[in-house]
């Protein structure tokens, strides 16, 4: 009973819609509703062959499914409550069903990873438990876990989930991978893939082929685990190669001016293809992009290429008469959020510059105390094509205090989505500044790049009141991006069609 009056309540909420369209999107919305979940981080959005979006939805006790229509019509809404701390790590959608990846907590050593399959021609919810293991107190069951997950990984073509996992010995770095068929969720093999009882071993990126070859690459560090000693790198990359006869183990080594922070693995015409920022003077710093084309049979590198940065990103950052004088510089604390691909194997990194800061404020007789400032800022923008070269550059001349936007890719075109003050400041210098004062209302803005870095920026809608949406939480698929509104008790959905 419970779960049709929850259905009820949406579907009479979602009855109506506003409809608006600006020049890159179709712009839905659903009416205003309470919403008991008070979630407005969306893990993912697909459309089915009949048209309906089906997204998945995480409260703190609850994963909540949804299908709605194009207009943002409410269809069915399923629920099924969740364990003792269950985090994301991954989804799939394939033949009608989503599959939503959770890590379970049972205590502070046991890890169990589970999947929830909504099944959308039904209406209907199964679990089932893929993995159980031990873990150091409080860890993760995944080792350098971030937005991309790169210990879980699921094949182009849909039919295989590898995941790598830690295994718990007290003096040696060792690792498993497991591969499941996606669709039965059987184990197709397990191996044990490196194990070292001298050296420290960092994992950066895992994939899996369509036929269940599971292509792994992380840091191997010569002394403990320091970045750097002598004023070098203070490890070398190794790429291994796992399937369920055999482990093949290749090494990329960096020259003595050369860091490299993190490397991203994707498949090129055959071939594997490492991407990552490097730098020449410090250990997280960027200079620009690295791409190595290795070869997938004998792990050897084919090519190898370094790329500065182009003197626009630092021209979008700095201003035109700074440009001369910083374009040998490097960029500092900024993180990778986003590696994305279109259809032509052209590649786009997109990451945000993220720094805290404390400040001592005095509060007269009674002492102070610190007060601890969270910094999003600019937005670093690179494309590669499929060989590896750096066609062009761009950044955001950005100032926040939250995560606010998000990227995706349409039709060759980058779209990011974010909010800024109710109007852009541009700047005598040539530079675009997105921000918001202290008293200004805010907006919700896309700038979209064309294929050759030429970007338009639009704005989407004023925020008034509740109406205030947060890009950061919303998710794309199909040509639609999906987003929640800031308020739990005037709850509402937009949907952000692209114009083709």
């Amino acid at each position: 009973m419970k779960q049709y009056a929850i259905s009820f309540l949406l579907l009479f909420v979602f009855s109506s819609t506003m409809i608006a369209q600006n020049n890159h999107f179709n712009v839905h919305e659903s009416q205003k509703y309470i919403d008991q979940f008070k979630s407005t981080n969306i893990l993912n959005i697909y459309t089915t062959d009949s048209q309906l979006n089906v997204i998945a939805r995480k409260s703190k006790l609850y994963l909540v499914f949804e299908t709605f229509d194009d207009t943002a019509k409410g269809k069915n809404i399923k629920t099924v409550k969740l364990n003792k701390k269950e985090t994301f790590v991954g989804e799939l959608f394939h033949n009608n069903k989503l599959r939503v990846f959770m890590v379970e907590s049972p205590t502070k050593s046991e890890r169990k990873l589970n999947c929830y399959t909504y099944n959308v021609s039904d209406n209907s919810i199964e679990k089932a438990t893929l993995l159980e293991t031990i873990v150091k107190k409080k860890s993760a069951i995944f080792s350098g876990q971030n937005k991309r997950q790169t210990n879980f990984s699921i094949s182009p073509n849909k039919e295989f989930i590898a995941i790598a996992t830690d295994i718990e010995k007290k003096s040696s770095n060792s690792y498993n991978v497991h591969v499941y068929n996606a669709e039965t969720l059987t184990l197709n093999y397990s191996k044990s893939y490196y194990n070292n009882t001298e050296k420290h071993y960092s994992s950066s990126d895992m994939i899996v082929d369509d036929f269940g070859v599971v292509y792994n690459v992380g840091k191997e560090y010569f002394k403990g685990k320091r970045e750097r000693k002598n004023a070098k790198a203070n490890y070398s990359y190794v790429i291994c190669k796992i399937n369920k006869d055999a482990v093949k183990m290749g090494a990329i080594i960096l020259k003595k001016d050369e860091y490299i922070q993190n490397l991203n693995l994707s498949f090129v015409k055959n071939k594997l293809r490492l991407l990552g920022y490097y730098s020449e003077d410090k250990v997280f710093g960027i200079k620009g992009v690295s791409t190595f084309m290795v070869d997938k049979s004998s792990l050897e590198i084919i090519t190898k290429k370094k790329q500065k940065l182009p003197a626009t990103v630092f021209e979008d950052l700095y201003g035109y008469r700074n440009t001369k004088s910083k374009k040998n510089s490097e960029l500092t604390s900024f993180t990778l959020d986003y590696l994305l691909e279109d259809d032509e194997g052209n590649t786009y990194l997109v990451a945000e510059e993220f720094y805290v800061t404390q400040v001592y404020v005095s509060n007269g007789m009674n002492g102070g105390m610190y007060v601890t400032t969270y910094h999003y800022d600019d937005i670093l923008i690179t494309k590669l094509d499929a060989s590896g070269t750096l066609n062009w550059g761009r950044s955001i001349f950005k100032r926040d205090t939250s995560p606010s936007y998000n990227a995706f890719i349409n039709k060759g075109k980058l779209y990011v989505l974010l909010n800024s003050g109710k109007n852009l400041t541009a700047k005598k210098d040539g530079r675009l500044k997105v921000s918001k004062g202290w008293f200004e209302s805010s907006a919700l803005y896309v700038f979209v790049y064309d294929k050759e870095g030429k970007v338009i920026h639009e704005k989407i809608q004023d925020n008034k009141g509740k109406t205030k949406y947060i890009p950061y939480k919303g998710s794309y698929a199909d040509g639609k991006f999906v987003l929640y509104n800031h308020s739990n008790n005037k709850k509402q959905l937009m949907i952000l069609e692209c114009i083709k």
